[in-house]
């Protein structure tokens, strides 16, 4: 099930990155599935000679005619880097030809690998208390032409020495001008249901208040479209936790 090593090209973040991959190769380890999308597996990596995880790697299931999503994924690290987005950056990356990968009957063709972090993603409270400035975290990134897509609190990394990074990049989009106006309400209105499912009923008044002080131009015809399409994400989370 696990990745024949010799058989990928990989792309390197650091030296440090380098003796991971030679531990990887030498030493004994223990997976656990912590997601299972059908596009990809999550799984937390612990060596034998640790008592916490070590690792946390996403790998890509090999799927015919489809994009090699790692592939995609440099590229946007590489072109979010360009404008100065902060990052939450992978040790490594490595990949094949997906389509090789169903040939030899390989169940994934490649993935991502990070360090195991603890702590510094937003918890529900922490984001409760960041909340205004992870607003102006995400006008800064709509400048930039940046749409996260997924912009679900939970997914934003946070120190105080650092402040904001970002870690999901697999559904980012990259445009060459400041992003209009829908898609920016697109990604508050994810955030403010988020935080009004996990108990902020506030959550979308804050967020709109804070966003109109950086983006002066927000009309009240536009709340409509935020509480609309709102409405339409918390009916697609219910929906699906209906079907399971």
């Amino acid at each position: 099930m696990f990745p024949k090593w010799k058989d990928f090209k990989v792309y390197f973040f650091s030296k440090e990155a380098e003796a991971t991959l030679d531990r990887l190769l030498h030493e004994p380890f223990f997976l656990k599935c912590e997601k299972i999308p059908k596009k990809h597996r999550n799984f937390l990596l612990t060596f034998a000679s640790s008592t916490e995880p070590d690792l946390f790697l996403k790998l890509f299931i090999s799927r015919p005619f489809k994009r090699n999503r790692v592939k995609a994924y440099l590229k946007n690290l590489l072109e979010l880097k360009k404008r100065d987005v902060p990052l939450l950056e992978p040790l490594f990356l490595f990949w094949k030809n997906p389509l090789l990968a169903i040939l030899k009957d390989d169940p994934f063709y490649g993935g991502i690998v990070f360090p195991y972090l603890k702590e510094g993603f937003l918890t529900f409270e922490s984001a409760k208390i960041l909340l205004p400035s992870l607003v102006k975290f995400l006008f800064s990134l709509h400048e930039k032409g940046v749409y996260l897509r997924d912009t679900k609190f939970y997914n934003f990394y946070y120190t105080n020495k650092a402040g904001f990074k970002v870690f999901d990049l697999d559904g980012v989009r990259l445009y060459s001008k400041p992003l209009p106006k829908k898609m920016r309400l697109k990604e508050l209105a994810t955030l403010a249901m988020t935080l009004e499912w996990e108990g902020l009923p506030l959550a979308r008044e804050l967020i709109w208040n804070e966003y109109a002080k950086l983006y002066l131009a927000l009309t009240e015809k536009d709340v409509i479209f935020f509480e609309k399409f709102i409405t339409l994400r918390r009916n697609k989370r219910e929906n699906h936790l209906a079907k399971n």
